[in-house]
């Protein structure tokens, strides 16, 4: 039987890891004749029951399913590996760029749209030159009234 913090087909079942096709089928019969929802009419649990017995018939009935089944038994079973520490043990751990490529590729990118922004910003904020009239391009000694002093 498996651990008691992971139920398993076999727990539903009740038999071993090992047990034989035939053992499994006598044991699906007698408990689907015991939890069936015809000799328990009313009964809601029976219902969800017989589905739990008939699944579990299901993939322990067939032999791929049923070694799909202990392969996920024993990955569950197997210690997890340590949790790995997330906080670099050094600056250069920190800043090294062969394993934060990524952080130097989002910060450049950032700081391209930045500048870029800011200076379309800055050029449409000042006075279109073209606009200006033609006579205060022309170096005349003193402005033309209405031009921009220089």
């Amino acid at each position: 039987m498996a651990t008691e913090s992971m139920p398993t087909y076999y727990d539903v079942l009740q038999v071993e890891r090992d047990a034989s096709p035939d053992l499994v089928r006598a044991a699906y019969r007698k408990l689907a004749h015991k939890y069936h929802p015809d000799k328990m009419p009313g009964n809601a649990n029976a219902v969800r029951a017989m589905a739990a017995i008939n699944a579990a018939y299901e993939v322990l009935s067939d032999s791929h399913r049923r070694a799909e089944h202990d392969l996920w038994i024993r990955r569950m079973e197997r210690p997890a590996a340590p949790a790995r520490s997330v906080a670099p043990t050094s600056l250069w751990a920190f800043v090294h760029p062969a394993q934060h490529w990524a952080r130097y590729l989002l910060c450049g990118t950032l700081l391209f749209v930045v500048v870029t922004l800011s200076t379309a910003l800055y050029l449409t904020s000042r006075p279109a030159r073209a606009a200006m009239a033609p006579a205060c391009q022309l170096a005349a000694p003193a402005p033309a009234a209405g031009c921009p002093g220089r």
